[in-house]
């Protein structure tokens, strides 16, 4: 078993990343340091305590971490539609997975949803709902529009004085993404059948969100 997931923050270290949020927001976006948690590892953290049985992560990104580092991956698969370092499952077109219908208990985006091409959003959600089980779960992470905006400008202006890319440089921005996915229009799509929307939680500052929806039986 991972140490990661037998290791869930101390009431102390909650407190201890809630107060230094800003600190965290401008420099642990990736990495945790001096205690604190790093923001990727709350939102796989907080992702995590909704997957229930088999996951699929969808745009997994650099290392496929949160498979590796809370599922495992004997009960998860990440896929990516870009070949980044140890992605080892890409998939170009996202709404052509390569799995059988109904072959997980939960599908996962984390922060990736502004990110799918406005043109194919509605065909991705479809497709992520036919490879969910009945009675699955699609769990999902995304921001508020403003902040969002302003954290992907700074991580672009903090990774060019480094001397590095950010990982949306590296890979580059379709025209038809957007930094973060509007609220209406994501509810939209966790509310088409066979998903309907069940739960919206806010965390860091309430300044971004989980947001779960189930498979329903046709």
């Amino acid at each position: 078993m991972n140490n990661r997931r037998q290791k869930m923050p101390s009431p102390l270290e909650i407190v201890a990343d809630f107060v230094a949020f800003p600190l965290r927001a401008l420099f642990l976006e990736t990495e945790g340091r001096f205690g604190l948690s790093s923001l990727r590892e709350e939102r796989m953290r907080i992702v995590w305590r909704f997957c229930l049985g088999r996951v699929l992560d969808v745009g997994c990104g650099p290392g496929n971490l949160f498979i590796r580092e809370f599922i495992g991956t004997q009960n998860g698969v990440g896929v990516d539609c870009f070949a980044y370092e140890g992605v080892e499952n890409v998939v170009p077109d996202l709404t052509h997975l390569p799995f059988e219908n109904e072959t997980f208990d939960t599908v996962t985006l984390i922060a990736v949803g502004g990110h799918i091409p406005r043109s194919q959003r509605a065909a991705e959600f479809q497709e992520l709902a036919r490879v969910l089980k009945n009675g699955g779960r699609l769990v999902m992470t995304e921001g508020e529009p403003v902040t969002q905006y302003l954290v992907h400008q700074w991580v672009f202006w903090l990774h060019k004085q480094r001397g590095t890319q950010d990982m949306d440089s590296e890979r580059g921005m379709e025209n038809d993404e957007e930094f973060c996915m509007p609220r209406g229009e994501l509810l939209g799509y966790l509310n088409t059948p066979p998903l309907r929307f069940k739960r919206r939680k806010r965390f860091m500052w309430r300044l971004n969100n989980v947001y779960v929806a189930q498979k329903e039986s046709s």
